[in-house]
Order: C-alpha cells, then sequence, then structure tokens
C-alpha cells in the first residue's frame, strides 16, 4: 500500500521532511529495546525516550540517523516536536501482544499512534488548524485501518490482532485464522464491517480536501481515492487478503489521477 504524503505532491525540501517524518512513524512500529528488558521496565523506558525527543536528545527506541532527521525536519518547518513524543509513547504497543478489546479502543490507539504523524504531515502542508482536527482525525483512523487490512496476515503472525476481540468473539472467528485464512463466510462478514469502519473514515476527511491549497488538496485527493480503491480492492476479491499480497497496478494509478484530476470524490466503486 503506498503511503500518503510520502512522495506525492511536495516540492524537493518538503518531500525530504515528509519522508523524515515517515521514515520515524515507521521505525517506531518495531521500537529498538535495551537488552532483555523486563516487562517492567518497558513504561519507564518509553517515558523516557517521549522525554528525551521533547528535548531533541538522542534516542535509543530509533536509529540515530532516524531521529535526527526527524528533528530537523520539524525544526526546518516549525513543526510541533511533542507530535513525535506523542508517537514513541504509544509505540510501547507494538512491543508483545496487541489487542483491542472493543472498536473504540482501536479509535483511541488510532487516535495516539496515527493522529500525531497525520498532524505533522498536515503541518507540513500549513493545515494543522484546530477546526481540521476531526476531518483529519478520520483520515488518520482510515489509511490505518486501511493499512490494517492488506498487512492483516503479516500482523496475526506477529501476535498482534487489529479487529476488536469483541468482533472476533460475535463472528465466531478464531484469531489464529487471522494468520492463515482463507476467508469462510464468517471471516467475510466481519472483514466487511472492517472495510465499512475504514470507508465511514475516509468519509470523515473529505472536509479536509477542499480546504488546503490547491497543490496538497490534488495530492491528498489522489491519496484518499488510492486508499478507497485499495478497500474496492479487497471486496472484489471477497476479502482474501492472504492468496496474494494487496497492490494497486498502473492501470489503479492511472484511473487514480484521472479520477482526481476530472471525476468527483465519491464512493462509487471503480
Amino acid at each position: 500500500m503506498p503511503l500518503p504524503f510520502y512522495e506525492d505532491p511536495w516540492k524537493p525540501e518538503r518531500r525530504i521532511a515528509a519522508q523524515a517524518l515517515w521514515h520515524w512513524h515507521q521505525a517506531l512500529r518495531s521500537p529498538l529495546l535495551p537488552k532483555a528488558p523486563s516487562e517492567a521496565d518497558l513504561p519507564a523506558f518509553f517515558a523516557e525516550q517521549r522525554e528525551r525527543t521533547t528535548a531533541r536528545q538522542s534516542l535509543a527506541v530509533v536509529p540515530g540517523t532516524v531521529a535526527t532527521a526527524a528533528y530537523e525536519a520539524c525544526a526546518a518547518f516549525g513543526l510541533d516536536r511533542a507530535l513525535l513524543a506523542e508517537q514513541v509513547a504509544a509505540s510501547q504497543a507494538w512491543v508483545g501482544p496487541l489487542r483491542f478489546e472493543a472498536a473504540a479502543d482501536l479509535k483511541a490507539f488510532s487516535r495516539a499512534w496515527a493522529l500525531p504523524h497525520a498532524r505533522l504531515l498536515a503541518g507540513l502542508a500549513g493545515s494543522d488548524r484546530n477546526w481540521q482536527r476531526p476531518a483529519l482525525e478520520g483520515l488518520a483512523l482510515s489509511f490505518f485501518l486501511i493499512g490494517a487490512l492488506v498487512h492483516l496476515p503479516a500482523a496475526a503472525s506477529r501476535d498482534q490482532l487489529l479487529i476488536p476481540q469483541e468482533e472476533l468473539a460475535s463472528a465466531g472467528v478464531a484469531p489464529q485464522k487471522l494468520r492463515t485464512g482463507p476467508p469462510d463466510a464468517a471471516m467475510q462478514r466481519l472483514l466487511w464491517k472492517q472495510n465499512i469502519r475504514a470507508r465511514d473514515a475516509l468519509a470523515q476527511g473529505v472536509p479536509l480536501i477542499h480546504e488546503l491549497d490547491r497543490r496538497y488538496a490534488a495530492g491528498l485527493k489522489r491519496a484518499w481515492l488510492g486508499g478507497l480503491e485499495v478497500l474496492n480492492l479487497i471486496e472484489r476479491r471477497g476479502y482474501d487478503v492472504w492468496s496474494a499480497p494487496v497492490a494497486l497496478s498502473r492501470w489503479h494509478y492511472a484511473q487514480i489521477r484521472f479520477q482526481a484530476r476530472f471525476g468527483r470524490t465519491s464512493f462509487r466503486k471503480s
């Protein structure tokens, strides 16, 4: 799945900054830890790393080059370094098994993990304003959920279950089934619900497209339509994300660019 606002639509200096912010976010999906940490030591370690991030100090949780580039991106464009620190705090969840009891818990994690990253990218585009926060939160949640669907088997194999436990139980789907597939009728109903949740979150982000400067609005529209097409593709495949990677083709990208330029942002299937 392409990373929204990684390459497109930045000018060179801002593209370097956007990529530094993405590398920071991705590195924290697999945080570096002290040797053989005990479970009791982890909260103190991540709290210290968060404080060091706020103070722009060297870190242990990500490679030094990643931290330096992210710090420099924030300094160069006046971005709030506290948003980097928030991601450090949230990244503790990626250590060990990951579970969410209910949809509200999944949404709360997205708010702690994905939203600070989205706010940094929005700030780089000059648009992290208070009244835009609901739309930005919807976009952050939608791309987080789309990524969770695309990478569901790999995440499940790492014991990271990004589907609420109560929904797994209600559907009668055993957690180990997420590692292997294939999708039976119960699994299809379960993943249909996750697909709809991601679509609803995408819809919440539409107002931001109309508020950004033209260059960034066009880039966001392409990313938005790309996310929607990934959801359409998963649906057309009968929610089978196991037998082959979920990937957009060149034809898909051409269609997205055409629709972004000449069409309307909608939930119409392509």
